[in-house]
């Protein structure tokens, strides 16, 4: 969590009491400088029931599944996000959390190579996850192999490798002019679809 007094902003990662920072960007910089390997959830994480984790999947796998088309525009990057909570998220993919940002309150997953379309299945608990059977022998489906037109792609500032699932939990929201604050954690998945005939 975000330890902090009214003039100072402080890793819990590194424990910096010394001096702390100016302001919360000056952290982050830091936390990205300095902690970016850095995947450890924080110990007030609850478990979550089994029931409530294969619902979670059951929605991951209609979510893929629902942008794996049959057309040749949909070739190439598809986005979707799902909300729920950080205990859930946690629980699913704890032991594949590549970073965990105590600053921003995100989590960050990839999945890219040889192994990852299996992997996944595993996880989701289901092997044909990522693959849609059309008539005539049409597949669509997600792209887990580094392929010889290598695409790079950048979102966010961040860059995506073509045949890279990335999964990013975080807390999105607003306020209205009345500074009632609205917010919801969701789970943003960005994958690249293929198509091919079988």
């Amino acid at each position: 969590t975000l330890v902090q007094n009214p003039a100072r902003f402080y890793c819990s990662i590194c424990k910096r009491c010394t001096k702390g920072f100016k302001s919360q960007a000056e952290m982050q910089r830091h936390e990205t400088l300095k902690h970016i390997a850095y995947n450890m959830p924080p110990q007030h994480i609850c478990s979550v029931s089994k029931s409530e984790l294969l619902h979670l999947k059951r929605i991951i796998v209609k979510e893929l599944q629902k942008r794996l088309k049959n057309h040749h525009t949909a070739v190439g990057e598809q986005t979707f996000s799902i909300h729920c909570s950080k205990d859930a998220f946690v629980g699913l993919f704890k032991k594949y959390i590549t970073h965990y940002s105590p600053c921003r309150s995100s989590y960050f997953c990839s999945f890219k190579g040889e192994g990852a379309f299996d992997k996944i299945g595993r996880l989701l608990n289901d092997k044909n996850w990522g693959e849609h059977n059309y008539i005539k022998g049409q597949l669509s489906f997600a792209i887990y192999m580094y392929l010889k037109s290598l695409k790079i792609i950048v979102i966010n500032k961040k860059i995506l490798v073509n045949g890279e699932m990335t999964v990013k939990w975080k807390v999105t929201g607003g306020k209205d002019k009345e500074n009632h604050k609205f917010e919801a954690g969701s789970a943003q998945f960005h994958f690249f679809l293929d198509q091919c005939q079988i």
